[in-house]
């Protein structure tokens, strides 16, 4: 964050806005400013180069970035003697009103401590800050640091803030833990839209509370996705105003760019994604991934479970502490949620059914040291085969109709038509007559163009048929539907040969 001084605005009531610094147009000015924290410099040297960078244009940019980048920097004090100890010595020896005398109590000093005259007299102020020398130059990009500049002034302008709302597509546990870490108070909208309020908007004006609201920019920044809008009280002409601001990750490359590290709370959960990713076809896993209202707190479910508009989560329960548990227990029995809730709980905690059966949850299963994936797959399963029946009969209802000979690819139909393709290859199967491979329903009216090209072949080997099915996009399974039998007397496929069944 910046000092108030440093934040420069733009207002057009009802609007307020940061005067945010282009990446490439202000390189060469962040460029500059870099090069004046050269190791060996004082503070004092680097300050002066500093003040010759100011322009009209520029100088609360450059002043910005100078006390960002004074943060990243190592400075150092070197002294021979400690300066303290140079002073008091030179000090002992009262007034002096020539320079006679101020040379001889120098010399004097010098020869206590073992320097020249020039050395006590270039030492004696040499623990301030002005005189203390860079020694690790600040490691940051001229882009990066603008980026860094351009989030400060965000921050700082929500110094003045009296409500922050904003809504991000991840990052929950992070930013809940960070609410909750700053004593920040919240609601929760029906769009899961985030009101953080306090104190400012309550009680009485208070920079302290705006400057504790600031904090959460980072991580709220950090998703692919996120809005934010603020309310903030500036002054307008000696009178106090309300004005809006509004930003978003279309404006990211403004910003550092972040990303969300997604961690796991204890390697159960860890160990239970990796299995079972493994195993699902057709679905996505998502860690932590909204949150959904419960009462006046949140609850951010471990895992979704998600294919086309089908969506559950679930939720472990894990051994903590009894406050925990309590509290994950009032948690769940009142969350709100669209989509149905299943419940892993850690065998441990002596809990049944029963407890949760307040609870807005489909399903409760425990498990002692990993959590099963088998209830989670019978579950995918149970839907994916529901899915496949709902289609089906749709289909049917339809009458789904194919051209005289033509062959189908069975996932481009279901495609087109928004249904499973199991559902598009039972139908197809039930009432066409045809034969199935890699996806495609060949029917009994196209096999004899197929069956002709193979016979009409010199020498029937697998070697030369394979050409005549990659044409016709099938697998080697057709053969035997057409009649045909692959007689093996190694792995070569020249030695593969084709022969009519009899």
């Amino acid at each position: 964050m910046l000092t108030k001084e440093l934040l420069e605005v733009t207002k057009r009531k009802p609007k307020i806005n940061p005067r945010y610094r282009d990446i490439d147009k202000y390189q060469s000015v962040a460029t500059h400013v870099l090069d004046a924290y050269e190791s060996g410099q004082t503070k004092k040297q680097i300050d002066e180069t500093i003040e010759t960078l100011e322009t009209h244009d520029t100088f609360k940019l450059v002043r910005g970035l100078s006390k960002l980048l004074d943060r990243r920097a190592k400075f150092e004090q070197q002294f021979p003697v400690d300066p303290s100890k140079l002073r008091n010595a030179v000090f002992t020896h009262g007034f002096v009103t020539t320079t006679d005398q101020r040379e001889q109590v120098l010399a004097t000093v010098g020869d206590e401590f073992e320097l020249t005259p020039n050395e006590v007299e270039s030492n004696l102020w040499a623990d301030r800050e002005d005189h203390a020398v860079l020694r690790s130059e600040p490691e940051i990009t001229p882009c990066e640091l603008l980026r860094q500049y351009n989030i400060s002034l965000t921050q700082t302008l929500l110094f003045d803030a009296i409500e922050l709302k904003f809504s991000v597509s991840d990052n929950f546990q992070e930013i809940f833990r960070l609410i909750s870490y700053l004593g920040l108070m919240y609601t929760v909208d029906e769009d899961l839209t985030v009101t953080v309020t306090g104190p400012t908007s309550l009680v009485k004006k208070t920079r302290k509370y705006g400057t504790t609201m600031a904090k959460l920019i980072p991580h709220i920044m950090k998703p692919s996705e996120w809005n934010l809008t603020a309310k903030i009280e500036t002054d307008v002409n000696g009178d106090p105003q309300i004005y809006e601001f509004n930003l978003d990750s279309t404006s990211a490359d403004y910003f550092p760019a972040k990303t969300v590290s997604n961690s796991f709370d204890s390697e159960v959960e860890r160990d239970f994604a990796t299995r079972i990713r493994t195993l699902i076809d057709g679905w996505t896993i998502n860690h932590e991934p909204t949150i959904l209202r419960t009462e006046d707190r949140v609850m951010i479910p471990d895992f979704s479970f998600e294919r086309d508009t089908t969506e559950f989560y679930l939720e472990v329960v894990g051994f903590w502490t009894p406050e925990y548990l309590r509290e994950k227990r009032r948690k769940v029995n009142y969350v709100k949620s669209e989509h149905p809730i299943i419940l892993a709980v850690d065998e441990s905690l002596n809990c049944t059914k029963s407890d949760f059966d307040e609870a807005n949850v489909a399903d409760v299963f425990f498990y002692t040291d990993q959590i099963p994936v088998k209830p989670v797959m019978k579950r995918l399963h149970a839907i994916d085969e529901r899915k496949t029946k709902d289609d089906l009969e749709w289909l049917y209802e339809r009458e789904i109709s194919i051209a005289h000979g033509e062959i189908i690819d069975i996932n481009a139909l279901a495609g087109s038509h928004d249904v499973e393709p199991a559902a598009v290859e039972m139908y197809l199967d039930d009432i066409y007559d045809g034969v199935i491979s890699k996806m495609k329903f060949i029917p009994d009216t196209a096999l004899p163009e197929i069956e002709a090209e193979i016979d009409a072949l010199d020498n029937m080997t697998l070697a030369d048929v394979n050409p005549i099915l990659k044409k016709y996009d099938v697998g080697q399974d057709i053969l035997e539907e057409m009649g045909y039998t692959v007689n093996y007397i190694s792995l070569n496929q020249n030695e593969a040969k084709i022969v009519r069944s009899e």
